[in-house]
């Protein structure tokens, strides 16, 4: 901005000296050489333009520029008309004033100061040392004493906008930090939410379903408490291998529905993992591979971060132990497939989980807001991470899960926005 307004000053002292020739063209017909000083005030002009619109000066160019000037005013007995020499209306003075913004705002200060000091003394000492010095109107003093004002005001305004900069700098700074702090905080929340879910996930599924069947036999028990165990120190641990699943199908989600379809059908529960082209992914927990060994679906798969992944494995998880808990029926389909974008089906923008299942079903609105495990452990748990979740169901119809997370959503930011409490809009369930 202030390279632009300098190149504009200067053009503007171009055109007044070119102006002043015009006028005083009697002058300069008597003696071309005159035209020496407005020539190369010009010239110097355009090219001080022409650099000052690619780039920011250097000191070294900005003295340079200032030292020409100061030529040109101790010359100014052959090159200024002497009607106009030493006052404030010829071509010298104005090109001197335009030229003052550029040492005031792209010199050091000490520099700059200097630069305005000789540049108001050298036009007075070249008006003063003149013979003829001009018209009785003409104040070579009174002028010379206006470039320095003119330099003053120029490094009060830079003055001025570096202590506005340095006060955006330091508040910038400060948001910052607050930032930091906040996305701490909020971390750490994330992480204690998905604790209390996998709580509820594991032990008090556990402990429920151990109660309702009158306490089950000593080989399920110990084999369902040390899989609760297992899975809470893998959430709990933060090995950094959990990564390398990203480049798996889906970022490695197949593989942990499998892992949780194989969990429920040791509990009597029968279900079946389909992907998107519609072929069975595994019926035993081990499959999710072709004939040829390539991933099944893995046209158009989209990619899925490992948190996300992980989010909708829970989700799914707590689905299907709703499904064997309070259905009524032993069998559920599970299937895995791309959202298409809402403009071009067949565009894959992010992905879809739906589990359903033919059981007794409910009436959605007369579920009980203490239920956790629909309202903490599927909804919230997707919104943490941008994604929808969503559910069907009517007595004697069975019930449809659907939890979807588009590819556009940004997980770290949908994770910070949810513990802020600004998605509870988006959630898009009726509890």
């Amino acid at each position: 901005m202030v390279r632009q307004s300098a190149s504009v000053i200067r053009g503007i002292g171009i055109a007044f000296i070119i102006v002043q020739v015009a006028i005083w063209r009697s002058f300069y017909e008597a003696d071309p050489w005159r035209l020496a000083g407005p020539v190369a005030a010009v010239l110097w002009a355009v090219a001080v333009v022409i650099y000052l619109r690619r780039r920011w000066p250097m000191w070294p160019l900005v003295c340079l520029d200032s030292g020409i000037y100061l030529t040109l005013a101790l010359s100014a007995g052959w090159c200024v008309p002497p009607a106009t020499r030493g006052g404030a209306a010829s071509w010298l003075f104005i090109a001197m004033a335009s030229n003052l913004i550029v040492p005031a705002w792209f010199a050091p200060t000490a520099v700059s100061v200097l630069l305005a000091l000789a540049s108001g003394t050298a036009y007075w000492a070249g008006a003063a040392a003149t013979p003829a010095a001009g018209s009785p109107g003409n104040s070579p003093a009174a002028a010379g004493g206006l470039l320095l004002a003119t330099a003053a005001i120029h490094w009060f305004g830079r003055r001025m906008l570096d202590g506005q900069a340095s006060r955006a700098d330091a508040a910038l700074a400060q948001a910052d930090r607050d930032s930091r702090e906040h996305f701490v905080v909020l971390s750490r929340n994330i992480e204690r939410r998905e604790h209390e879910r996998l709580l509820h996930d594991t032990v008090l599924n556990t402990l429920t379903a151990l109660a309702r069947a009158g306490g089950g036999g000593a080989a399920e028990v110990v084999g369902r408490c040390r899989h609760d165990v297992a899975l809470m120190e893998h959430m709990l641990t933060d090995s950094g291998e959990t990564n390398a699943a990203a480049g798996r199908l889906y970022g490695g989600l197949l593989i942990g529905i499998e892992a949780v379809a194989a969990e429920m059908r040791t509990r009597g529960l029968t279900v079946h993992v389909e992907v998107a082209d519609g072929i069975p992914a595994g019926t035993g927990g081990t499959g999710g591979t072709g004939e040829n060994g390539a991933p099944l679906g893995s046209s158009g798969a989209p990619d899925v971060p490992v948190p996300v992944a992980a989010a909708i494995t829970h989700a799914t998880r707590e689905a299907l132990a709703n499904v064997a808990a309070h259905a009524g029926t032993g069998e559920a389909w599970v299937t895995v497939s791309p959202a298409a974008s809402p403009g071009d089906s067949a565009a894959p923008r992010g992905v879809r989980v739906t589990v359903r299942d033919a059981g007794t079903g409910f009436d959605p609105a007369r579920l009980d807001p203490a239920r956790l495990g629909v309202r903490r452990s599927i909804a919230e748990r997707l919104a943490d991470w941008g994604g929808r979740a969503s559910i069907w169901s009517a007595p004697g119809d069975g019930t449809v899960v659907c939890v979807c997370w588009p590819a556009s959503a940004h997980p770290g930011r949908a994770a910070i926005a949810a513990v802020a409490g600004r998605t509870a809009d988006h959630v898009g369930l009726p509890w």
